[in-house]
């Protein structure tokens, strides 16, 4: 990616990071400073460098606060600071330099939004509707798993509660308009959960959770907190991991599950990290499930046709019958059925 290229997208971070008024302001920082371009070029292929290069001065921040930069973030206390938080974030950016590049060479962008979970408890409520028989779920880019535990969580959705009433983790979204699901407690019965993730977190190393803590933002503590949760009940079972691409890996995951059984293969904010020249060999990896098994293809991403921030919910068999079943916000915080 050229200079200019990076600068355009660092200065839309207002745009992409709506949410945290710190990132949106430290993204324009960037884009007008060829010093922490430089540091922000270093982002592994297929990452978004602006998430890369924040989540990795927040890792720092969390693991050592010491620095006067931590008075701007709420996650460590921070944020009531007034003033300009440039001139310390760049003095953190290039003293440190060093631990930021490595970082930006070989961590992910791995967030495990927990509650885009409601996203996968609703399409799976509709697998239901189309077989009675047991599934395999497979995640693709499961980070931790948090996402293959969702059945283990309580859910407030659409004016009613669903899954298990004394789940710690609570998973609360707002269905804004258009028919809501029928009977989110009307499931396929699951045999075995996989997943699959270039580099798979071990949820029970305090490490990698905190990785996984740096990559939210900091604004969003109530989202730290329901994390920890959820990373809680994935440590004390947590599912089967394969490392690596999934255009390599899932032939082989695949092939060790019965033929015939049903497959259903989740993602979600996953293929927008796909460097764009692997996106259709993603696609096909995806699709060639069906040659063996009864594939339901669920994803929640950011289509084209839609616009802002806003994802969408699809569901696609392996015989080419494409659903959309609900567009919601990519945090999972609300949903509706107008895009069905």
């Amino acid at each position: 990616m050229s200079t200019a290229a990076l600068a355009e997208l660092f200065a839309a971070s207002p745009r992409h990071f709506a949410g945290s008024p710190l990132y949106s302001r430290l993204g324009l920082i960037v884009a007008a400073d060829e010093r922490l371009l430089a540091i922000a070029a270093q982002a592994r292929a297929g990452q978004l460098p602006p998430n890369l290069l924040l989540a990795s001065v927040h890792y720092l921040l969390l693991r050592d606060p010491g620095h006067e930069l931590a008075a701007w973030y709420p996650s460590l206390g921070g944020g009531v600071v007034t003033g300009d938080p440039g001139p310390a974030f760049t003095d953190f950016c290039l003293g440190r330099r060093e631990e930021i590049g490595g970082l930006m060479r070989h961590r992910l962008v791995q967030s495990n939004v927990v509650k885009r979970s409601a996203a996968l408890r609703v399409g799976m409520a509709a697998v239901a509707a189309m077989t009675t028989e047991p599934v395999t779920l497979i995640e693709v880019g499961c980070s931790a798993g948090v996402h293959l535990r969702f059945d283990d969580y309580r859910y407030e959705l659409a004016g009613r509660t669903w899954g298990r009433a004394s789940s710690p983790v609570v998973v609360s979204t707002a269905w804004r308009e258009g028919e809501a699901p029928a009977d989110l407690d009307r499931l396929p019965v699951i045999t075995d959960r996989l997943g699959i993730d270039l580099d798979p977190i071990d949820a029970t190393d305090p490490g990698e959770r905190l990785w996984l803590r740096a990559l939210i933002w900091p604004e969003n503590t109530a989202q730290a907190a329901l994390q920890d949760e959820a990373l809680r009940v994935v440590a004390d079972d947590p599912p089967r991991t394969f490392a690596g691409d999934v255009v390599d890996v899932l032939p082989e995951v695949v092939a060790g599950v019965p033929r015939g059984t049903p497959v259903v293969v989740f993602h979600s904010a996953t293929r927008l990290h796909v460097p764009a020249d692997r996106r259709e060999a993603f696609d096909a990896a995806i699709a060639s499930v069906a040659a063996g098994h009864q594939l339901f293809h669920l994803s929640y991403e950011a289509p084209e046709d839609l616009e802002g921030l806003a994802f969408a919910l699809e569901l696609r068999r392996g015989d080419g019958w494409t659903h959309r079943l609900a567009v919601g916000d990519g945090h999972g915080e609300w949903m509706s059925g107008t895009g069905a």
